[in-house]
């Protein structure tokens, strides 16, 4: 079943927060690590609730708030959210303040708001929606399994019209130390826009949160239609994947000629991209290539950031020089999101 985008919300490491508005203005970073760019949040909350919040529910909160708004406010039938390691800071406060204590009593308000389902717990309490709500913490996979989820909502429940659907993650103190003994990111500051030309080791961390409304009916504000995701978990080898995407696109009796634009996961580490750079090169050789992770960074949640993309792309039906590795000049009427997060891919099937 194919749900029509109704409505799109996204705050990013650049000013995505604005809807009027596509990529005017594009941001360049010379680091290791990319952060939002917050709105005014005072448009979205109390100020008295903006001091009790932490970033990621200011900015998940808000990011769907504006996907909301965009779509008219309808009467949201599911809430489905993704987020790869959820709520990070008041995770690290609330083990901070056991130690500090050494395991006494401390303030509870920092574990209840460090659950991966609080921003999708706030938003459903804020809108008074007591309908259904999950949240999908699978890595890679986790806006993947969200989308899933709200298409078969879709499917099995024919009285329900409107989904929710978005995630957010984001890069504390803590992780970005932890994961950089690991090596997962760079090791010198990089300029981002020039971060998938390049072939060094290592990623530049990203954060943000995405989210797009989706409905039974199209709207005069509809962006798009979602049609179908699929998660390819650990393909083996260039054959294995290139088989998953023919076999993706003919259940929609779709072929690649027929995709006009891909937007590709591309991270800028070698050795992540190595099958995607082989599929733009081998499979995905008539159409446009954009990329997206040089704008937001690379986390587990990305590819909502790919989906805000399309979207835009599909109803303005412009494609901004600032994304573009290759340009065969096709208009975006049929978009393929190959994204992949270490060795998980996926694919988001969008159209006019």
């Amino acid at each position: 079943m194919e749900l029509y985008i109704n409505g799109i919300g996204a705050i990013s490491p650049q000013k995505t927060f604005d809807n009027s508005v596509f990529l005017e203005e594009v941001l360049s970073y010379s680091t290791n690590k990319m952060m939002c760019v917050d709105p005014d949040y005072s448009l979205f909350f109390d100020g008295r609730a903006i001091r009790r919040m932490s970033r990621i529910l200011k900015f998940g909160i808000a990011a769907a708030m504006i996907a909301i708004d965009d779509a008219g406010k309808p009467e949201l039938d599911a809430i489905s959210t993704g987020t790869g390691f959820g709520c990070l800071e008041d995770s690290e406060i609330f083990l901070r303040n056991i130690v500090a204590e050494n395991e006494g009593v401390v303030s509870p308000t920092p574990f209840i708001q460090s659950t991966h389902n609080t921003v999708s717990g706030q938003i459903a309490l804020l809108l008074k929606c007591q309908k259904a709500n999950n949240t999908f913490s699978h890595k890679g996979f986790s806006f993947e399994s969200a989308l899933l989820d709200a298409r078969l909502n879709a499917l099995d429940y024919p009285t329900q019209q409107n989904f929710l659907v978005g995630s957010s993650d984001e890069v504390s103190t803590a992780s970005y130390a932890i994961m950089s003994r690991m090596n997962i990111f760079r090791k010198e500051p990089c300029d981002n826009l020039a971060q998938l030309v390049s072939s060094e080791k290592g990623v530049i961390a990203g954060e943000g949160a995405a989210y797009v409304v989706l409905g039974k009916s199209a709207t005069e504000n509809s962006y798009g239609r979602f049609v179908d995701v699929k998660m390819i978990s650990n393909p083996k080898n260039e054959a294995t994947i290139e088989k998953a995407i023919h076999t993706f696109l003919a259940q929609h009796q779709l072929t690649v000629s027929d995709v006009d634009i891909v937007i590709s996961g591309l991270c800028g580490d070698e050795s992540r991209d190595a099958l995607l750079k082989y599929c733009n090169e081998n499979v995905y050789t008539e159409q446009s290539i954009v990329g997206f992770k040089h704008l937001c960074g690379e986390y587990m949640t990305a590819s909502s950031f790919a989906v805000w993309l399309g979207a835009k792309m599909l109803k303005t039906q412009q494609v901004p020089d600032s994304v573009v590795l290759r340009n065969t000049a096709r208009a975006p009427k049929t978009i393929l999101i190959h994204n992949a997060y270490k060795t998980n891919h996926s694919l988001i099937l969008l159209k006019q």
